[in-house]
């Protein structure tokens, strides 16, 4: 497998980085670019994690492409100019009548600060509650797999 370390952007402006595996995410090709455009020609890549990574090719020197995290709505907006409508409404455009079940239903209540909260980082991702949900429970869980803190995937495979 191929594992491609990428950067994202934090809400606060600074920066962190991060590893996924090329070979399982899904892979668009972007619209080839006219040999005198100074646009840096891309691809997009969905990952296992349903995480959306921008590929940007250096023309100069194709070994030192960069790769992105970019937000839920970026990647919608990529797919529809890059001739990929039908990627676009499967991953982003709900059907009429509900939205495609994600996962297993989880129901839980919050105080309403922790509401507010998730509300403004939903809102600085571009994206619905839901998601947003989902990424913090992805972030936490997975600094808990990092840190070995029971509960954790390796903690409880060592019968701890």
């Amino acid at each position: 497998m191929a594992r491609i370390a990428y950067t994202g952007t934090h809400p606060d402006g600074s920066t962190f980085g991060g590893w996924f595996e090329s070979d399982t995410a899904e892979r668009f090709e972007g619209n080839e670019q006219p040999e005198d455009s100074y646009a840096l020609p891309e691809e997009l890549y969905l990952t296992e994690d349903g995480s959306w990574i921008l590929n940007q090719f250096v023309v100069a020197n194709p070994d030192r492409s960069t790769y992105t995290l970019v937000s839920d709505q970026e990647a919608h907006t990529w797919l529809k100019e890059n001739d990929y409508p039908e990627a676009a409404k499967k991953y982003f455009e709900r059907p009429k009548g509900g939205r495609p079940q994600i996962g297993e239903r989880l129901i839980t209540t919050a105080p309403a600060r922790m509401h507010n909260q998730i509300a403004a980082l939903s809102e600085m991702y571009a994206e619905d509650m839901s998601n947003t949900v989902r990424r913090l429970l992805r972030e936490a869980l997975a600094h808990r797999e990092a840190i070995g803190m029971p509960g954790s995937r390796d903690h409880l495979i060592a019968g701890h």
